[in-house]
């Protein structure tokens, strides 16, 4: 069995195995709630009772039998199943337990578990019953809840119009109780208008039940009233109709509003077209006469010379008696403020009482012109008693809108006259303006041009302009623009440009731009035709167009790549070199693309830093960088980047790449070269410092076997020079570079040679300045020759008898030569030496050396004491 809840059952019965049994048969097998009881009274009494969903009795009780117990039932729950469960067979017994309310009727006996799958299906089926008629039940009184609770009438009835049941809505609105009008025909009850609603259903069918009708209804008060009809029929299965459903409802107020709103909607219209003051106020009061249904009524404004409130205009048959009372009212100073502070006042019958008017009801509305009070409206009637409370939004609302029209008005007035004035005085500008000026009609014919026109035009007068029509003027390709702009100005009266190609008379072009503006000429619509002439500015474009295009071709014919990027760095123009270097494909672009992507991982950080220093400082930065070329190597480049600033703001860059691996390579291979021959050259020094060496060894052999003197001093003197040249070599051996020799290094080292090789004294010092000069290998060994000759002449005859001295030798820069200054604190020179006429050897190669340097020698005594002093002056060699 399949229930949304369970089935409750109670079991009676005098036999408890019979009652267990069954109980647990129904709930183990078919899922039942069963309650059991052997007291037939204990049923009856049980609270429970409706609780139950089936009752199964047994027919023999001793205290009461089966027959009773149901009739007990039926008196507290008439609808609940009950089973009568008995072991007789009788027919009597079965009729009596039907006619006394038993649903079903089990004999007991035979196979128990058939007897028991047959009260369970007996029990379910009851249940299943009952179930559904107290749903159906529940559901009727919850629809006739919802159906009286509607605030639209609602009928039942038969085919023929028979009501079956009305909500009290519509008993309401009858006028009658609902039980009164059951029977009644439903038809009837609308009078003529019930004639028109008994045809409706006439067009009915099963394919279409419903239809809508509107009918007026006169009711018992003699009040009319518009209602609202629709009909629903329901058919059979034969297709017959079989009942009529009607829901209606009163539709009086929405068709009242409609009326107004129409009513105000027509005169908004008129009032937007008319250009009177006169017209509004007729139009307005027609309106508010019409709005109220009141037959008589006046307008009051305040007149724009005086400032008094005088009367402007009435209507109907008692417009004496309505001026006579308003010559009473405007002396009530309670009313009058009232009105004059924007309150409409609604007078009644017995309001008018004491005015003793002619008028059972009366209306003022006052006219406003935004905060002001300009007049009012006044109505009246002899057969309303009061103005119903539905008019009045309205007709305040109409009255509301007459003081604006009216302003609207006026001002249209002042500015029609102030047109007519700025229209004189817009000619006298145009004429006097240097953009040509055409105003044309609505057909986009010329009527006006001003003389900057004419001279553009290259014709004379207005005449011989219209000798040609306007499109003419305009080249074929330019016109149709020109005339779409110009209806766009005509139809949405805004301003519209656009740029168009003209020719003047003789055929000269005119590239112009055309602001086309909507204007009133003569209280006609027109449009203001402002032609700039942009024939320079165009021309300049060309020239810049065609400016351009030579500098991107010189741009392509250059080999080196020449870019330029945009702020964020993406490239916006590059020539054919920067695509034959850096495209990855014939067909791809390097538009849009960042720069920075075609240079190695390494150089990236390293061009970044280039970047926002040139962003710094505007100046052209150079630098080495590796790029990876389309084919997938790497080549080395010299990158030099410029900034590129647009109204001084930041805007990019330029760029030019210089492919430098051919040369870096070629570079190497010299920075090679030289190295190598930079060994040779030491390896040459240093071959010619050891030859100088042995040489100077054989003439020490020599001397060993010789006794004169003075060939051994003068052998020994060859030695000392010998040694001075070797020691050039050998300085230029250990020297970093083979360009140029350090001359201080190289005198301290012979001074060091000359000092110990000759010890005629025990102390003797040499001093050394002059400076960081480098010179190249033949200065320093002439130079060295003679600071050698100079010193072996010192260490010889200066110091005879002296137990120390010094040797100073320094040398200063001059403009364009150096000086050396040698100097030895010994005993001096002879008072008669000269030499220029000294025959000794060593004072001729002094002599001779510098003359090799271009240069000259002085001698003279030192200057802090004894001693000799020789300068040597030479130039400077470039």
């Amino acid at each position: 069995m399949e229930f949304d809840s369970a089935v409750r059952v109670l079991f009676v019965d005098d036999e408890p195995a019979l009652l267990h049994a069954i109980r647990d048969y129904l709930t183990i097998i078919h899922s039942l709630e069963v309650d059991i009881t052997n007291d037939p009274a204990d049923a009856i009494q049980s609270g429970q009772l409706f609780s139950y969903d089936c009752l199964v009795v047994d027919y023999d009780m001793p205290d009461m039998d089966g027959i009773t117990l149901l009739k007990a039932i039926r008196q507290v729950d008439p609808d609940i199943p009950v089973i009568v469960f008995t072991g007789k067979s009788r027919e009597e017994v079965v009729i009596e337990a039907i006619n006394n309310g038993a649903d079903f009727y089990l004999q007991k006996g035979g196979n128990a578990e058939e007897l028991f799958a047959e009260l369970a299906h007996d029990i379910g089926k009851a249940a299943r019953r009952f179930r559904a008629e107290r749903a159906l039940t529940e559901s009727e009184q919850l629809y006739r809840a919802v159906v009286e609770d509607q605030t639209e009438f609602i009928c039942q009835m038969d085919p023929e119009g028979a009501i079956r049941f009305v909500n009290s809505s519509f008993a309401k609105y009858i006028s009658r109780e609902p039980e009164n009008l059951i029977g009644s025909d439903f038809f009837s009850l609308f009078g003529e208008g019930g004639e028109n609603l008994k045809e409706a259903p006439d067009i009915c069918d099963p394919d279409n039940p419903v239809v809508h009708a509107e009918i007026r209804n006169i009711r018992s008060d003699g009040s009319k009233s518009d209602l609202h009809w629709t009909l629903r029929l329901l058919f059979d299965s034969s297709f017959e109709p079989r009942e009529i459903l009607a829901v209606g409802r009163d539709i009086s107020a929405q068709k009242e509003v409609a009326r107004q709103t129409s009513i105000q909607r027509d005169l908004a219209l008129e009032l937007a077209m008319v250009s009177s003051v006169d017209m509004v106020l007729e139009l307005s009061l027609k309106a508010v006469v019409k709005l109220t249904g009141m037959d008589t009524g006046s307008v009051y404004l305040r007149d724009r010379v005086t400032g008094t409130v005088v009367k402007s205009l009435d209507c109907g048959p008692h417009r004496r008696s309505l001026c006579q009372f308003m010559d009473i009212w405007q002396n009530d100073n309670v009313d009058l403020l009232a009105v004059l502070a924007g309150t409409s006042r609604y007078y009644s019958q017995t309001d008018l009482s004491r005015f003793e008017a002619p008028f059972l009801s009366m209306v003022i509305v006052p006219v406003q012109r935004y905060d002001e009070v300009t007049g009012w409206f006044v109505v009246g009637s002899d057969t309303m008693n009061e103005v119903p409370g539905t008019y009045r939004s309205s007709l305040e609302t109409v009255v509301s809108q007459i003081g604006n029209v009216i302003a609207r008005i006026q001002a249209e007035d002042a500015l029609r006259d102030a047109l007519i004035e700025s229209e004189e005085r817009y000619m006298q500008l145009s004429e006097s303006s240097p953009d040509a000026i055409a105003i044309l009609s609505s057909h986009n014919r010329p009527v006006y041009l001003n003389p900057a026109a004419l001279f553009l035009f290259g014709v004379h007068s207005f005449d011989e302009f219209m000798t040609r029509p306007l499109n003419e003027y305009f080249d074929s390709a330019s016109y149709p623009a020109v005339s779409d702009m110009l209806s766009l100005s005509f139809s949405l009266r805004r301003p519209n440009s656009c740029e168009a190609l003209m020719w003047s008379r003789l055929g000269r072009e005119i590239y112009a731009e055309l602001i086309a503006v909507p204007i009133t000429q003569s209280g006609d619509t027109a449009v203001l035709l402002i032609i700039r002439n942009r024939t320079e500015q165009k021309l300049s474009e060309r020239a810049l167009a065609e400016s351009e295009r030579h500098f991107r071709e010189l741009a392509d014919l250059l080999p080196e790549p020449v870019f330029e990027t945009d702020a964020c760095g993406h490239v916006t123009f590059c020539n054919q070199g920067a695509h034959s270097l850096l495209a990855p494909g014939n067909d791809t672009t390097l538009i849009g693309v960042s720069f920075l992507q075609f240079f190695s991982d390494g150089d990236q950080g390293k061009l970044g830093t280039v970047l926002d220093e040139v962003k710094a400082d505007p100046a052209v930065r150079n630098g080495d960088f590796t790029v990876r070329a389309k084919d997938g190597g790497e080549r080395s480049v010299l990158l030099s980047l410029s900034p590129v600033f647009r109204d001084t703001v930041y805007d990019g860059v330029r760029g030019v790449i210089v492919d430098i691996t051919e040369m870096k390579q070629y570079q190497e291979t010299l920075q090679r070269t030289i190295e190598e021959k930079d060994v040779l050259f030491r390896e040459l020094h240093h071959r010619v410092k050891n030859n100088m060496q042995v040489i100077s060894s054989l003439l020490q052999l020599q001397e060993e076997y010789i006794e004169d003197e003075r060939l051994i001093s003068a052998i020994h003197d060859c030695e000392q020079r010998i040694a001075s040249m070797a020691l050039v070599h050998e300085t230029l051996y250990r020297s970093d570079s083979l360009s140029g020799i350090s001359f201080a290094t190289y005198l301290e080292n012979l001074a060091e040679e000359v000092i110990s090789s000759i010890a005629t004294v025990r102390d003797i010092r040499a001093e050394i300045d002059v400076g960081d000069i480098r010179f190249n290998l033949d200065t320093v060994v002439t130079l060295g020759l003679i600071i050698n000759e100079l010193m072996v002449n010192s260490m010889k005859y200066a110091f005879t008898g002296k137990g120390k001295g010094i040797i100073s030798v320094c040398m200063k820069h001059g403009e364009g030569s150096y000086v050396i200054s040698y100097a030895d604190d010994g005993v001096g020179l002879p008072p008669d030496f000269s030499i220029d006429s000294s025959s000794s050897l060593g004072m001729r190669l002094v002599r001779v050396l510098t003359r090799q340097l271009l240069g000259s020698v002085t001698v003279g005594d030192s200057e802090d004491g004894p001693g000799a002093r020789f300068t040597i002056q030479f130039p400077v060699r470039e």
